[in-house]
């Protein structure tokens, strides 16, 4: 049993309720989510398919794109440790429009979405986990979509370093400049001017 996978998971548990986890609901948690590895370059889903799994990334970093109309790679999202995977598929048990692929190896903590679910319908405390990580979901939803309608590209850009400083060290600029709505042009000519400003 790889129980510090395990405690990753906790600690994202009780940083979302505040509250230290009952020793039940670890137990329970252990009973349905199992390790898993993913490689790099590995996808954790393709378009197409039917998901029936949720995960929560232990370790490494994930990518969630599309493939446009002009056979363009848009990138939707990145999952960072301590995360849900999480895709609308899923909850809809429809095809996925997306991709979500490993940048790195991966450990997951993997669940069958149907024991999941009900687990929740027995479990206040599930109940009240899933409505936090709904109400992150919603936040991130609406800030990014601020960011696209209020922001400039450079703005965006400090934002994102703002928050993951280290980014550009695991993941390639083009991966970054889709996911920020630009060129990698336009992302390389935005960080010279940076850096040229951060010399003065």
């Amino acid at each position: 049993m790889k129980i510090s996978w395990y405690e990753s998971l906790f600690h994202t548990m009780e940083a979302l309720m505040s509250t230290t986890i009952p020793e039940a609901e670890k137990r329970n948690a252990m009973d349905i989510f199992k390790p898993a590895r993913l490689s790099k370059k590995e996808l954790f889903l393709k378009e197409g398919d039917i998901p029936n799994k949720l995960a929560y990334n232990v370790s490494g970093l994930l990518r969630c794109y599309y493939v446009d109309g002009k056979s363009n790679d848009v990138t939707k999202y990145f999952c960072f440790e301590g995360s849900v995977i999480s895709y609308s598929a899923l909850l809809l048990r429809q095809e996925s429009h997306y991709y979500i692929e490993a940048l790195e190896d991966c450990l997951l903590l993997c669940a069958d979405y149907r024991s999941f679910e009900q687990l929740t319908n027995d479990s206040l405390f599930w109940l009240k986990l899933i409505k936090k990580i709904q109400e992150q979901a919603l936040i991130y939803k609406e800030e990014r979509e601020r960011s696209f309608q209020l922001e400039t590209a450079s703005e965006r850009y400090v934002h994102l370093l703002r928050r993951h400083p280290h980014i550009e060290e695991r993941i390639n600029l083009g991966y970054i400049a889709s996911y920020l709505g630009i060129s990698q042009v336009s992302l390389s000519r935005i960080r010279s001017k940076l850096n040229k400003l951060n010399k003065c």
